[in-house]
This record gives structure tokens, C-alpha cells and sequence, in this order.
């Protein structure tokens, strides 16, 4: 068999999402982080709710969880990381616990020589309806990520990192979708975002944004830890991303005992 040589050089990701710490199995918790120090990826991306109620105690829970995972982590807020008790908290200081028990920014960034990925913050403290749980791109804030990818170094596989979903599942319309996603997508495809990393439904489903033409992948992930499921087990995504801008998806899913690829 002839010598092939090296693999191509690739950014391997673990895309973790809605981890719940208030809320979690303990038995998922235990055996993710050794599965995650066994693959040794690049970078942790944990696309938001890494809390139940935004208890003190649950940041330091998943802070601690962050910290055994043997890599770098990347994180944004979830609507469940802005406490829903403490209201004038809520109101004026909504990001207070997080930035002193997780990141100072809620929109961080992380690159190596293949990958730029960048985190948007889609949480909000209130909204113009009763479900306070639904998120939105603001102008100001997608205005400032346009900015952010247009600084990205050329040759680049550019992805971003949010917590509510930008489109459903194929043929299903949700209220869940986050507010400006049509607006969003577009200044993606835009600025050549390849991926888009996203939570908030514990459902796992992939879903080009546009049928032609420059469309970013829009990667849903189950839940990670939590026992909050959602007729789906615990799931997280594996993402490589090879020095040629190919990515390769391989969901990992909760069987009862240990981790095991998705079907299909």
C-alpha cells in the first residue's frame, strides 16, 4: 500500500451546548470530561446556558467543569446565564456573575493558523413579549461582529459561535428562532462565515442556511449534561476543520454508559 503521507493538518473543536450546571447528570458530567481530555481538541466552544437559574454557585460548578477538560473553552451566554430572580440584577447588570465567574467578554474570540471563531451574544435581558427566553441578533451587536470578521486574517475558516438557533429543523417553524436571524444569516454569508455553532432547543440537527450560493452550516447541538432532555439523549458535536477549509461533523451521543458516534 503506498505511503499517503501525514493526514491533513486540522482544527479539531468540541462543540458543547446547554449544559445546564443546576440541572445536570452527574454520571454525563464525569464521563464527558474524560472524554474530552481523551480527544485533546484545539478548543471547547460551549454555545451558552452553562447554568439552570444563574446561581452563583452553578457558574462555579461549570467553571469547575471548564477547567478539567484539558483545553481552551470558548463560551456565550444562554437566556438561563441572566439570572430570573434578582430582576433589577437582570435589568442593570445582567452579565455581573458571568463576567466574574466565567469571561470578562461575552462575545470572545479564539484563532489558530486555520480557524477564526467568534462568539455573539444572542441573550437578552427582556423582550416586547412574555417569553423572555427568546433571543435576538441586535443591529448593534451584529454590527460589531461584521466588524469583528472582516478583521478575521484572510484564509481563515471563519465561524460563529451563538446560543439560539438562527433557522428550525427541516420543515418545522419554531418561535424559538431568534429575532433578526434572516438579517444575521445574510451579513454571514456575507463576510464568508463557514459555521455557525448554536443551542437552546437540546436538539441536534444540521441545516445548510441557504440552498445555493455562500451559506453558513448551521450546527445545532443536543444537550450536553443536562437532565432537562427533550426526547433526545446527551449529545455534543466533534468539528474538524482541515487546512483546505473542509469540516467534518461527527455527532457523539449518550447511550447510558458511555459516548458512541450518532447514527448517520
Amino acid at each position: 500500500m503506498p505511503d499517503l503521507g501525514p493526514a491533513p493538518p486540522c482544527t479539531h473543536i468540541a462543540h458543547l451546548t446547554d449544559v445546564h450546571f443546576g440541572a445536570t447528570n452527574p454520571d454525563v458530567v464525569k464521563s464527558l470530561i474524560a472524554e474530552i481530555r481523551e480527544l485533546a481538541p484545539d478548543l471547547v466552544v460551549i454555545s451558552g446556558d452553562l447554568t439552570m437559574g444563574a446561581r452563583r454557585w452553578e457558574f462555579r460548578a461549570a467553571r469547575r467543569f471548564m477547567e478539567q477538560l484539558g483545553a481552551p473553552v470558548l463560551a456565550v451566554p444562554g437566556n438561563h446565564d441572566i439570572t430570573p430572580y434578582r430582576l433589577v440584577e437582570r435589568f442593570l447588570i445582567p452579565y455581573a456573575r458571568w463576567r466574574e465567574e466565567i469571561f470578562p467578554e461575552t462575545e470572545p474570540q479564539w484563532q489558530d493558523s486555520r480557524v477564526a471563531v467568534l462568539g455573539l451574544n444572542t441573550a437578552r435581558r427582556m423582550g416586547p413579549h412574555l417569553d423572555w427566553s427568546r433571543g435576538r441578533v441586535t443591529g448593534f451587536r451584529l454590527k460589531r461582529l461584521v466588524a469583528r470578521l472582516q478583521a478575521v486574517p484572510a484564509g481563515l475558516t471563519r465561524i460563529v459561535v451563538a446560543h439560539h438557533p438562527l433557522l428550525p429543523p427541516e420543515g418545522e417553524v419554531l418561535k424559538q428562532i431568534a429575532g433578526n436571524a434572516t438579517r444575521a444569516l445574510k451579513a454571514f454569508a456575507a463576510n464568508d462565515v463557514r459555521l455557525v455553532l448554536a443551542g437552546h432547543l437540546h436538539r441536534s440537527y444540521s441545516r445548510l442556511s441557504a440552498p445555493s450560493g455562500p451559506a453558513p452550516l448551521i450546527l445545532q447541538g443536543g444537550s450536553a449534561t443536562s437532565i432537562r432532555l427533550r426526547g433526545e439523549p446527551n449529545a455534543y458535536n466533534r468539528v474538524a476543520v482541515f487546512a483546505d477549509g473542509a469540516i467534518k461533523i461527527t455527532g457523539r451521543i449518550w447511550n447510558g454508559s458511555g459516548w458512541t458516534d450518532a447514527a448517520g
